[in-house]
């Protein structure tokens, strides 16, 4: 029998608790409601008592044997709810949410929209909002390409773009089958599939003169920092001369803006895949000045990304475990997917000048912890039911991430939580580096590449690596 606590005894819970008794097969007991309005506290409803708030919660879930809570306040804030997740977590309790405060005007509550808690709740800031109109404003009727089309950011930007009417969009990624499911999905309507080779200048040069894109936006790269760590060449040539490939066709052909999607991983890089976003970016910057207006966003990890640490840690879990951390320092910026594509829009509708635009995205959360979140919202207990393994610190990693360059001039935009990186790189340098780089990049090893992406990186001023 599961002893569930229900935390909220307004009209969500009541609605919950009638749900429940309509299920006794699920083998339910509502022991209690919680509620922090103390005007409800000894009061019945339905035959079930309101208890006190949570700062009771700890000593009744001991006292009473209660192995669930569900919280049923829509509007509760996230402080809240990461205090309670905090007491369910110490206390091995598994923990659910019911639908937003929408989904409860709009019907009743049903059994089944009873869900696992949305980690984006135990973020320490609201999630970024967009002027649709300003995003409107320069899709609209617009040819837009879209490359790393098949990819979970890519395909995001697709369905996004599509809520705006433009004239069509171009999906352009070498994964075929991605693309096939893409263009399955039957709410999306003019996509042109194109199957294709960043790397191969002519391929993307026809695309262009066919279907002539007004505005681009750039997402196609590799993206796993440890697996890449041993690949430099590929990965340089994928993720640097791929993007220039884009850059020149995108300036050869007239368009309109370019956007370049970034990671902060670029900001004082020790990874490969680090070095070659910090180059994409300063490339852009460059491309700016020779009249293509153009900018890069830079965010930290997406949760629930293709191969992001959330989807891992899932598989893991419902392996039975154990979930592998490489150390219990290491600690990351989140995001979720919902957030990075709305911010890459966004950008496409202020400033093409070059500049990096970055997402005010709170403090880092611990590794450790958000797996243990994981764990105790799967309805496990860490370290019980799910071991934590740590394996080490991998090539290529570091113990945190930093959004801004420390002696960058950053100021704030036009937009709540976004802000702007100033970059100014010095154009004859970069490009004469990197056609040297390009003509001996078969020439050189692992090592070599390296080293000269480390001095193109350097061409700026004041950055110590």
């Amino acid at each position: 029998m599961r002893r569930v606590f229900i935390y909220g005894a307004g009209e969500a819970g009541v609605m919950v608790l009638n749900e429940i008794q309509r299920h006794p097969e699920e083998g339910i007991e509502v022991i209690g409601f919680f509620d922090d309005d103390r005007r409800k506290i000894g009061s019945y409803i339905q035959g079930v008592m309101v208890h006190g708030g949570k700062s009771e919660l700890k000593w009744y879930i001991r006292s009473l044997d209660v192995n669930e809570v569900i919280i049923a306040m829509p509007s509760t804030t996230k402080n809240v709810i990461k205090e309670i997740v905090k007491i369910c977590k110490n206390e091995k309790v598994k923990l659910l949410i019911v639908p937003s405060t929408l989904e409860i005007i709009e019907g009743i509550v049903r059994f089944d929209q009873i869900k696992q808690l949305d980690l984006a709740d135990l973020f320490d800031r609201e999630e970024v909002r967009v002027d649709s109109e300003d995003i409107r404003s320069y899709i609209q009727d617009r040819c837009i390409l879209i490359t790393g089309a098949a990819g979970s950011i890519g395909g995001e930007l697709v369905r996004k773009v599509m809520q705006y009417s433009p004239h069509m969009v171009m999906a352009l990624d070498i994964n075929e089958n991605g693309l096939f499911y893409l263009v399955q999905d039957t709410s999306l309507n003019n996509i042109i599939p194109c199957v294709a080779d960043i790397k191969d200048a002519h391929i993307l040069n026809d695309l262009f003169s066919t279907y002539q894109p007004e505005i681009v936006f750039h997402a196609a790269a590799y993206k796993h920092v440890p697996l890449m760590e041993n690949h430099c060449r590929v990965i340089f040539l994928n993720n640097v001369i791929g993007t220039r490939n884009i850059l020149d066709a995108s300036l050869s052909h007239g368009v309109r803006k370019f956007i370049g999607i970034s990671t902060d991983k670029a900001v004082y890089p020790v990874s490969v895949m680090g070095k070659t976003k910090r180059i994409c970016e300063l490339l852009v910057n460059v491309y700016s000045k020779m009249g293509l207006e153009s900018c890069s966003v830079r965010f930290g990890n997406v949760l629930g990304s293709n191969g992001s640490v959330l989807t891992v840690f899932q598989d893991q879990i419902r392996r039975g475990g154990p979930i592998t951390i490489t150390s219990p320092f290491m600690q990351r910026y989140f995001m979720t997917i919902h957030e990075a594509t709305s911010l890459v829009l966004q950008a496409g509708s202020m400033g093409g000048d070059g500049n990096i635009y970055v997402l005010d995205m709170g403090e880092p959360i611990k590794i450790k912890d958000l797996a243990e979140s994981i764990i105790i919202l799967s309805g496990l207990a860490p370290g019980t039911d799910i071991k934590i393994d740590y394996t080490g610190v991998r090539a290529g990693e570091k113990f945190s991430e930093e959004l801004f360059h420390r002696e960058a001039d950053v100021y704030e935009s036009g937009y709540k939580g976004i802000y702007i990186e100033r970059t100014s790189a010095d154009t004859e340098h970069i490009l004469r580096r990197l056609d040297n780089l390009i003509r001996d990049v078969y020439l050189l090893d692992g090592d070599e590449i390296k080293e000269a992406m480390d001095t193109l990186i350097n061409t700026r001023k004041k950055v110590t690596i």
